[in-house]
């Protein structure tokens, strides 16, 4: 009953969530189990579970885990009722922003490298905490007219 909550959450994904899922769960095989797959051999081995296959212990775990990261309590929700209501559409704290926003955007290796410093992170969470209330505006307009102004701000080259 629970893995077939979970299969049906899958299937039910919208596409945009199905390839962030695919997205994440290839991130937590390769840094979690130190299992590097193909994307493509993933895609099929998502599909096959999804379709009624037998999972492997480790991967329906991976699964779990990367409905933890794109839902809140996306595991627990999935294992209960495979109709998970996606954050992603309409943020409401700064981790569903995160996901709907930079979803399509690489990190190039010389920020990546440097993100197992704790100080960073911490600097990248208060820059982009800061910006927003910087920009923030009294209607829609004036919000993404700020927003503009700071992007061509940060353009600028030292």
């Amino acid at each position: 009953m629970y893995i077939n909550n979970v299969r049906d959450t899958i299937r039910n994904l919208s596409d945009f969530e199905y390839e962030e899922f695919l997205s994440r769960l290839r991130q937590i095989l390769n840094i979690r189990h130190n299992k590097y797959v193909k994307p493509s051999v993933l895609r099929q081995r998502v599909d096959e579970f999804a379709s009624g296959g037998n999972p492997k212990i480790d991967y329906f775990e991976c699964y779990l885990l990367t409905l933890d990261e794109i839902f809140k309590e996306g595991a627990i929700n999935a294992l209960q009722n495979p109709e998970i209501k996606s954050p992603i559409e309409n943020p409401k704290d700064r981790t569903d922003l995160m996901i709907k926003v930079m979803h399509d955007f690489g990190l190039s290796s010389q920020i990546t490298r440097d993100l197992d410093d704790e100080r960073i992170l911490i600097e990248i969470k208060t820059l982009l905490y800061n910006s927003l209330e910087h920009c923030k505006g009294e209607n829609k307009e004036k919000f993404r007219q700020n927003l503009h102004a700071f992007n061509n701000f940060l353009k600028i080259k030292l």
